[in-house]
This record gives structure tokens, C-alpha cells and sequence, in this order.
């Protein structure tokens, strides 16, 4: 089980924490029924960014507002869980930390 192995969890901890704003507040929001929290939100723009996409697929493939892109956008790039890349065009792909990450929020679906 995920949650029996240490080093995986305290991995994964270490890129949750990186959530945390400058003051200190969780920006996590847990799940209030049809709303999506941030960690599925989160999960789920990465899972759009496994192949190279522009910005404005991933906008689109995402379900959000441009305001709602942009923090999440920022969000992932500050945590380290996606990178920019600029050759042949602008777009967004997942890092390893990424790819633990999303499959450590599945995970945490899944029980």
C-alpha cells in the first residue's frame, strides 16, 4: 500500500507543501461535492501536459477560467512539476516530480 512505503510519502508531502502561499494559508480547498479540490485540479493540467501542448489547448482541455489557468499555471511551474519549453513553440510538459505527482493524487483516488 502507498501510504505503508516512508520515502514515497514524505516525497510526496514535500511537493504538497509547496501549495503553501507566502503567508502561510493552505491553498488547498477540499472537495465540496461537484467542485474539483486543488490537487485534482492540479493532477488534471498535468495530465494535459504529457505531450507538448500550447497554452491554449491546455486552457481549453483544462475547464478553466483564464484567471483560474494562470495561478494553477504558475502554480505548477513555482512547485516544479511542469517546465516551459520553447523549441519548435511555446508549450508546457510534465517533469518527474510531475509524473509522481499525478500518480500519487490517483492514488489517493483510488482509496
Amino acid at each position: 500500500m502507498f501510504w505503508d512505503n516512508i520515502p514515497e510519502r514524505i516525497r510526496f508531502w514535500k511537493i504538497i507543501s509547496r501549495v503553501f502561499n507566502d503567508k502561510g494559508s493552505l491553498l488547498l480547498v477540499m472537495n465540496d461535492g461537484n467542485r474539483r479540490d486543488t490537487l485534482t485540479v492540479l493532477s488534471d493540467l498535468l495530465e494535459n501536459m504529457t505531450e507538448p501542448r500550447r497554452l491554449t489547448r491546455l486552457l481549453y482541455a483544462s475547464n478553466l477560467s483564464y484567471s483560474q489557468f494562470s495561478k494553477y499555471l504558475k502554480m505548477v511551474k513555482d512547485m516544479g512539476l511542469a517546465q516551459e519549453q520553447k523549441e519548435p513553440f511555446r508549450s508546457y510538459t510534465v517533469t518527474h516530480d510531475g509524473k509522481f505527482f499525478m500518480e500519487m493524487v490517483r492514488k489517493r483516488k483510488e482509496n
